[in-house]
């Protein structure tokens, strides 16, 4: 049996899970260890221009960290690795562990959806997000770079954004952040 069955096969707590760092990387679910697809490039260049640019608007504007591929608590049955999380400055004492993890609920999830993890992002992860309380969740699709932002409500997720390729995104969970993907990825080719 290869390393990665044995990995995949095994039952694990969510302690090993976060103090163990095995490639590629995988994500916790109920005892069992999911393993991550590696991104493609457009994947990354997205999470990389998303990533700057909200970094770099929420520290002008003093809200809070944002981080990037780090692990995520969400439970004690659920850990994620989420492309982009975003935690509010008066939770961070809160929320971020000093091993450099995210053990509570960050404020907004950013998800890149990239062929091969359409289902898992918009059903299983929404799902869980919305479980666990994540009150702003953002979906990208790396193909045709449409972004939508969905808020959570008592009802579940309700979709507040959508930006399609080309156009703006001016989402409601930071009020003055605006970004234009496609522009953005056009002028670093």
């Amino acid at each position: 049996m290869m390393a990665n069955e044995a990995i995949e096969k095994r039952e694990w707590t969510l302690e090993e899970w976060l103090n163990t760092e095995l490639e590629p990387l995988y994500e916790f679910e109920d005892g069992r260890l999911i393993p991550m697809a590696a991104p493609t490039k457009q994947h990354q260049d997205i999470v990389l221009l998303m990533g700057y640019e909200m970094r770099r608007f929420c520290r002008a504007n003093r809200l809070g960290t944002v981080v990037m591929g780090v692990d995520v608590v969400l439970s004690p049955h659920r850990g994620y690795i989420p492309d982009l999380v975003f935690v509010r400055r008066e939770r961070e004492a809160e929320v971020l562990d000093p091993r450099g993890k995210v053990i509570g609920i960050p404020d907004l999830v950013v998800e890149v959806i990239s062929p091969g993890g359409y289902v898992r992002d918009t059903v299983r992860k929404l799902r869980t997000y919305q479980e666990a309380g994540v009150p702003w969740y953002w979906l990208i699709d790396a193909e045709t770079l449409t972004v939508q932002e969905l808020q959570l409500m008592p009802e579940g997720y309700l979709l507040r954004t959508v930006a399609e390729a080309g156009e703006a995104f001016r989402p409601a969970a930071l009020p003055g952040f605006e970004i234009n993907l496609q522009a953005l990825l056009e002028e670093g080719n």
